[in-house]
């Protein structure tokens, strides 16, 4: 008998755990909130933003322990064994226009699929803006998720409610690994209701005001620079100010939430701005767009201009890269196997939001196989005691190891700081002419 996209796995569950531990383990801070939205009954629906590959729909993923089917782009269903592994992972294809007007019809039996899935409890998760971009924005939603959900309604509502969920993700570096990552669970769109309470709407309008409600949920969730033209510019200024809005609204500011929500403060102040002073605003954001553009060509991290002791900050540096060097030195030869194909693997990738689905990845299946084989080899080899102190100190190496490197960047950048004083000049000039305007 063929097995159902629904059916429950013991293989599947023990991977998962696998699955959810190395991904949480690929970021250096983890905060979920809002989890108490979620619908306790119904169909539930997740619509996340999509800016970091394969990472949104693992945020998705661990939000709790519930099994959840995806979908994904079709052509990498074509090989017969990896449409295997995918649909044991409960992915399914789903077809869009580049992959040829002939096939859209296909999507038809994946709804299906995905109908029968809700029917069954499992919660489905489709990224509505249809493909990514590693920037703090929103790109406009796709009519696909609104197509599903209101057939699940048409299926499911008369005895169950079915509810679309919006996701905020937002990583504090879209390509670094061992960043942070805050998931912001909002306020669910009601469907069956929504349907209840405008049967006079077609279908199309129906889409329309759903995508409208969706949109602005969304939006509120994470952090949304809207104009491409001054991205680079507003988002240097929310850099420079985020911190110090913290500070005025004497908050935890190790909290994401509260950074994110400072950050969010800063660019309505800057939109505000743009339209009340647009003349005054515009100079300040070509001052911004400047310093952002020698800041990144010089290679110099935002944390570097925010130091206010920059050169204590370095002698600590120096002494705790001092202090690892000898573990560093061990991480660096006992994960060469896993941390030289992710260097060979992500310089293929030209799309830097792949790179660290490359990296959880390859992680996820040589770190163990390494561990394994590694501490089995040095028992059979020397003793048991290196085989124990292997297994001791190989599993955090690969993890320490990019925090020591993330050491050594920031490191130099302060360096590079102290060195082109006239950033350093260009920064101050910027928050003193802002600064009156950003309160």
């Amino acid at each position: 008998m063929e097995k159902k996209i629904h059916d429950r796995s013991r293989l599947y569950l023990f991977l998962r755990g696998c699955v959810d531990f190395m991904f949480k383990a690929s970021y250096r801070k983890v905060e979920y909130c809002g989890k108490e939205h979620i619908p306790q009954e119904g169909v539930v629906i997740y619509a996340p933003n999509h800016t970091n590959t394969l990472m949104d729909a693992l945020a998705v993923l661990a939000i709790d322990k519930k099994a959840k089917v995806f979908v994904a782009r079709a052509d990498i269903f074509q090989n017969p064994i990896v449409l295997k592994f995918l649909t044991f992972l409960k992915m399914l294809p789903i077809h869009r226009k580049r992959d040829g007007v002939e096939n859209l019809a296909k999507n038809e039996d994946i709804n299906d699929v995905v109908v029968e899935a809700l029917r069954h409890g499992l919660p489905f998760c489709i990224l509505p803006e249809g493909t990514h971009r590693a920037m703090y924005s929103l790109m406009p939603l796709q009519k696909g998720i609104f197509r599903i959900a209101l057939q699940a309604n048409d299926a499911l509502g008369a005895h169950t409610p079915v509810y679309i969920v919006p996701v905020g993700i937002t990583f504090g570096h879209f390509f670094r690994y061992r960043s942070s990552l805050l998931v912001r669970i909002g306020a669910p769109v009601h469907i069956t209701q929504f349907v209840q309470e405008h049967p006079q709407l077609s279908v199309p309008h129906q889409i329309n005001a759903l995508r409208q409600i969706l949109t602005e949920r969304l939006k509120g969730l994470i952090l949304h620079i809207a104009d491409d033209e001054r991205y680079h510019a507003t988002l240097s200024l929310v850099q420079l100010f985020g911190k110090e809005q913290l500070q005025s609204v004497k908050t935890d500011e190790n909290r994401l939430i509260h950074r994110l929500a400072a950050a969010q403060e800063v660019v309505r102040q800057i939109e505000s701005l743009i339209e009340t002073n647009p003349q005054e605003m515009g100079q300040n954001l070509s001052m911004a767009n400047e310093f952002y553009r020698r800041r990144q060509a010089l290679g110099i991290g935002i944390e570097s201009a925010l130091k206010p002791n920059i050169r204590l900050w370095l002698l600590l540096n120096f002494i705790l890269l001092l202090l690892g060097l000898p573990y560093a030195l061990f991480s660096l030869v006992a994960t060469a196997p896993v941390t030289l194909p992710s260097v060979w693997l992500c310089s293929k990738f030209e799309d830097g939001a792949f790179h660290n689905t490359v990296r959880y990845l390859i992680s996820l299946v040589l770190l163990p196989l390494l561990l394994l084989l590694g501490g089995v080899t040095l028992f059979v080899a020397l003793s048991w005691v290196w085989g124990v102190a292997f297994l001791l100190f190989f599993p955090p190496s690969f993890f320490f190891l990019h925090e020591y490197l993330r050491l050594w960047r920031r490191t130099i950048s302060d360096i590079k700081w102290l060195i082109h004083r006239d950033l350093y000049t260009q920064s101050v000039n910027i928050k003193s002419m802002t600064a009156p305007l950003i309160t």
